[in-house]
């Protein structure tokens, strides 16, 4: 049995496209969703369609991540998102989400065990097993320690966009990185396959070429960089450099403001330390 296993898509439904397209070429029997869809690029609704065909034609599983539980609480109980750097994106991708996409991403559960080949079960999440936020990098002390923790002899999650597996104890840990956003200096999108011979699950870490200058066409004709402020534009050099620059300028940006709110002026210097901006 193949399963191939997919995160962090960021509403950039160009490079899921081709990861679904990869699947279906290494013939795969399912698909396995670690969560973070949405949120980033443009056109969200574009990425959930994609999947509920994936949905609809395959064996699929699915977690939400950490911007799925942001739109749900923001639709659930309100907030003070408005357009801008901090939570421009995200209100955007709200607003570009429908009622069925809504629907779709409540009822989806935190975490789930799942047993595909009916023999040797997967926990599957998309931070770790306690968070949706929760990282586990590559070479963590918290792989080990959630290895040990839980019943299941494979673990699964997303969230921190690094590629990585380890075997340990008898256990399998895999990450499969970031289908939509990169940051590990590579451009292409990352997914993973698992391999069954019945009792054991082995992996396979993948990288596919997909249409990067489609995905940044659109974020630029979608209005997101009026919208999304420093953020949409450090997300844009991020899809050609696969640095971490939405990072930086946050890090950047509250370096700049000393302990006190982090204002406009501060993102914008910051954008412009890392040549997201010029002037």
């Amino acid at each position: 049995m193949r399963l191939a296993v997919f995160s962090d898509v960021h509403s950039n439904h160009h490079a899921l496209k081709a990861c679904l397209k990869e699947a279906e070429k290494q013939k795969a029997d399912g698909y396995i969703f670690l969560g973070d869809y949405i949120s980033d690029c443009a056109n969200p609704h574009e990425t959930m369609k994609l999947i509920y065909r994936a949905k609809q034609e395959m064996p699929c599983w699915f977690v939400r991540g950490n911007r799925e539980e942001y739109v749900l609480n923001h639709h659930n109980f309100g907030s003070d998102w408005a357009n801008g750097t901090t939570t421009g994106s995200l209100l955007y991708t709200y607003e570009g989400l429908t009622a069925e996409d809504l629907e779709f991403i409540s009822v989806l559960p935190f975490m789930q065990t799942i047993d595909p080949n009916g023999k040797c079960p997967i926990r599957i999440c998309h931070g770790s097993p306690e968070k949706t936020r929760d990282t586990l990098r590559p070479f963590s002390y918290k792989i080990e320690s959630w290895l040990l923790k839980i019943d299941e002899r494979v673990l699964l999650s997303g969230h921190t966009h690094q590629p990585c597996s380890a075997h340990t104890m008898g256990k399998l840990y895999v990450n499969p990185g970031a289908v939509g956003v990169q940051c590990t200096q590579t451009v292409t999108a990352k997914m993973a396959l698992l391999d069954s011979d019945g009792n054991t699950w082995n992996e396979t870490l993948l990288e596919v070429p997909y249409d990067i200058d489609a995905a940044a066409l659109e974020i630029r004709e979608s209005g997101l960089l009026t919208r999304a402020g420093v953020w949409g534009h450090a997300i844009l050099k991020q899809l050609y450099t696969g640095k971490n620059y939405s990072l930086f300028c946050v890090q950047r940006a509250e370096e700049l403001a000393a302990g006190g709110p982090v204002l406009l002026e501060h993102w914008q210097q910051a954008a412009r330390d890392f040549g997201i901006l010029e002037g």
